[in-house]
């Protein structure tokens, strides 16, 4: 059989073939030419549907596969929070899920959807909750029907946030004992300041004030249809799913803005400094300098950076030069400087990597509400032995004084905009990235032109074209070590 199999694999693509395609085939495989291929992201038209109150809901059928993937997603998250409401974003999306909803206790919600053999889960982050359903298309409709009860009508079962309670304490127990832990609760401290939304931590206190009416409060007040999008993909026809879609959220309406609703149904307006600093947290002072946790230990991790960038536009020119910039600097694709460095040549550090946060604050805000400035970061993290932590420190100082220098080569840049385009396929590469990239663009505020225009606007940025000032300097020279937050000098 063995035998037969190469034998038909010789006959189908036989050697004495002279081209293939209209190309002589060479000695070697290096010696083969492709035509340049052209990507351009699908065409947002078609895909994107309004319902009766003008939820935008972006589809993408494909059909392979008997399955679907829906995502409601709400601009509400961290940044929501009001004093004393540490984590109770993420605690609200997280029981809504488990705390039953609707008819259905807890265990109820959890065999019904264990039935469907789907998956239903709800999560928060900064500044964004997601509910995500995936589940077969013949379960479809009534898996539908759940995430309608969770987003209208959680229970929020006591016993159910009496185990989430337990569960984060002992957590919490443990977090001293984590240094990647420690490191980035000292970072958000002390580049975004302790009084920041990004700064605040769980404590005991956070966790005695996740009562049910809390929670509930919350969902009232935060989980509105205004800046609310849909995303699904997968085994579905486009306009009938809609009109499902429609009857299940069509409907759903925005409470009174200024009234947050009490856990017995009384409206308690807020005062004018309390809502102002659930929008709009004021911005901290940072501490700049060198701080040090010294703990014993057979590995070192060290940070290093400063708040973000923030634009006002997603085409301005500064934003696309830093994308082509922390390319090069540590970018995951051809071109790395950091890494090049720190481990291929010098092998200082386990792992290196680096976030640039390049915010936008849009002209027109969801609810009155945008963005943070500054809210954003730029980090640079490393892993490495405790030997090495000034060497290497040392090394990343280096790498970004040359990019101040303006010590950028043209090759440099073109590889770096190879890298970012070669993986902008990725982006679109599956049904469900696709709706969710155009519903994150609804979401975010960003125009669906800007993947259209992406080649273009990278193409004009040259070597002038880089603003680079707002990289860290190259100096610090403060070191302080990390004690009492209140006897620190900024």
């Amino acid at each position: 059989m063995f035998r037969l199999l190469i034998l038909a694999v010789v006959l189908a693509y036989p050697l004495s073939a002279a081209e293939v395609h209209g190309q002589a085939i060479p000695d070697r495989p290096e010696g083969l030419r492709f035509a340049p291929s052209r990507f351009d992201p699908p065409a947002p038209a078609g895909l994107r549907f309004e319902l009766g109150n003008g939820l935008p809901v972006y589809v993408v059928p494909d059909r392979t596969l008997p399955l679907v993937d829906v995502v409601l997603a709400l601009p509400v998250g961290d940044r929501n929070e009001g004093p004393g409401e540490d984590g109770l974003a993420s605690m609200t999306a997280a029981m809504a899920r488990r705390g039953g909803a609707g008819e259905l206790g807890p265990e109820e919600l959890d065999d019904e959807i264990d039935a469907l053999g789907a998956r239903l889960q709800g999560s928060s982050s900064w500044a964004r909750t997601v509910l995500a359903l995936d589940t077969g298309s013949e379960a479809l409709d009534r898996g539908l029907e759940l995430l309608a009860s969770i987003l209208f009508e959680p229970r929020f079962d006591e016993q159910r946030l009496a185990q989430a309670k337990d569960n984060l304490r002992v957590s919490l127990l443990a977090e001293g004992d984590d240094p990647r832990t420690v490191l980035d609760r000292e970072w958000s401290r002390l580049v975004h300041g302790p009084a920041s939304p990004r700064s605040r931590r769980l404590t005991e206190a956070s966790l005695a004030a996740f009562r049910r009416d809390a929670l509930t409060r919350f969902h009232r007040r935060h989980w509105r249809p205004e800046g609310a999008v849909i995303a699904v993909s997968g085994d579905v026809d486009g306009e009938a799913l809609v009109a499902r879609l429609d009857e299940l959220f069509g409907s759903w309406e925005a409470l009174d803005g200024t009234a947050s609703e009490g856990a017995e149904g009384s409206a308690e307006p807020p005062s004018p400094d309390a809502a102002k600093r659930r929008t709009r947290p004021e911005i901290a002072a940072a501490f700049p300098g060198w701080w040090l946790v010294d703990r014993q230990g057979t590995q070192a991790s060290l940070a290093l950076g400063h708040r973000g960038a923030v634009f006002s536009s997603w085409d301005h020119r500064d934003r696309w030069g830093l994308m082509l910039l922390a390319e090069i600097l540590d970018g995951p694709g051809a071109v790395s400087r950091l890494r090049s460095r720190l481990q291929l040549e010098e092998g200082l550090t386990y792992r290196v990597l680096t976030w640039f946060d390049l915010d936008v604050v849009p002209a027109e805000t969801v609810r009155g509400q945008s963005p943070v400035p500054n809210g954003g970061e730029f980090r640079i993290f490393l892993e490495t032995a405790p030997e090495s932590v000034g060497v290497a420190a040392s090394v990343v100082l280096e790498e970004l004084g040359r990019l101040r220098r303006g010590d950028v080569a043209d090759a440099e840049i073109a590889t770096a905009r190879a890298s970012l385009l070669a993986r902008l396929p990725l982006l679109f590469d599956r049904a469900e990235v696709i709706a969710g990239r155009y519903a994150e663009d609804e979401l975010l505020g960003r125009p669906h032109e800007y993947w259209s225009l992406y080649r273009q606007r990278l193409a004009r940025i040259s070597h002038r074209g880089f603003e680079i000032g707002s990289l860290p300097a190259d100096n610090p020279s403060i070191h302080k070590d990390l004690g009492d937050p209140q006897e620190r000098d900024p």
